[in-house]
């Protein structure tokens, strides 16, 4: 096993899940080494490829380390992030179209397959999604949320679906527009999701699962278009 490759990999698809948002700091590649059981050098090749990618970087000092890279963090950051949203701009549709066609089946079968600790861990999400006093924080509360449906159903290929559609989608709702009524129109949407879902209720659950995913996608479609006719090479101007 490419052992560099792998670690990058993990690394890669928790920021594009929004597991890792903006500003969060990774373990130490000591730490990470442990974890893995494996060495060092591994683990600081791969963070070299994460940072050349520009997907993390790297500090020094007392509080350094590895950090996830943002769009809001700097200049160059959201620039790319940018150019990745309009090279990608095609397979982003197909995902959130994607997701409007299968989520709402996610939180119909959720509805009917939770078990209690399973509704715990879906209360969980929503509770960190209200006490969210970042942006970062919320993004991952809003991942975590809906990969939580998704491992309910305990169907492996709608749990891979939903994964590889929210990486894809990963540079789209990077960019979408963070606080006031942007958070309080998902907290109101998860939260009419998890009533349905908590009173087994999958009629209900499936319909308020496409109200949101429909305006997540009208969302990303505005922004898109906003896009289309820029050139990567323009997209910092």
């Amino acid at each position: 096993m490419d052992v560099n490759r792998y670690v990058a990999d993990l690394v890669r698809r928790e920021i594009r899940l929004g597991l890792l948002p903006p500003g969060s700091a990774l373990p130490s590649e000591r730490e990470f080494a442990e974890m893995l059981g494996v060495g060092r050098t591994p683990v600081q090749l791969a963070f070299r490829q994460l940072q050349a990618e520009g997907l993390i970087e790297r500090r020094r000092g007392r509080n350094g380390g590895a950090f996830v890279r943002g769009a809001g963090e700097d200049e160059s950051r959201f620039h790319d992030v940018i150019v990745e949203a309009i090279q990608n701009r095609d397979e982003i549709r197909l995902a959130m179209e994607y997701r409007c066609l299968v989520e709402p089946s996610v939180s119909r079968l959720a509805s009917e397959r939770h078990t209690a600790a399973e509704l715990d861990q879906l209360e969980s999400a929503h509770q960190q999604l209200l006490d969210a006093t970042d942006d970062a924080t919320f993004m991952r509360s809003d991942a975590v949320f809906h990969l939580t449906l998704a491992h309910i159903t305990a169907n492996p290929f709608l749990i891979r679906g939903i994964e590889e559609t929210r990486q894809c989608c990963h540079p789209a709702l990077a960019l979408l527009p963070e606080g006031g009524t942007f958070h309080e129109a998902t907290i109101a949407e998860h939260g009419e999701v998890l009533a349905a879902v908590r009173n087994r209720k999958s009629d209900d659950a499936e319909r308020a699962m496409s109200a949101h995913v429909q305006r997540s996608m009208w969302s990303v479609q505005k922004l898109l278009s906003t896009l289309k006719d820029r050139h990567p090479d323009d997209a910092a101007r």
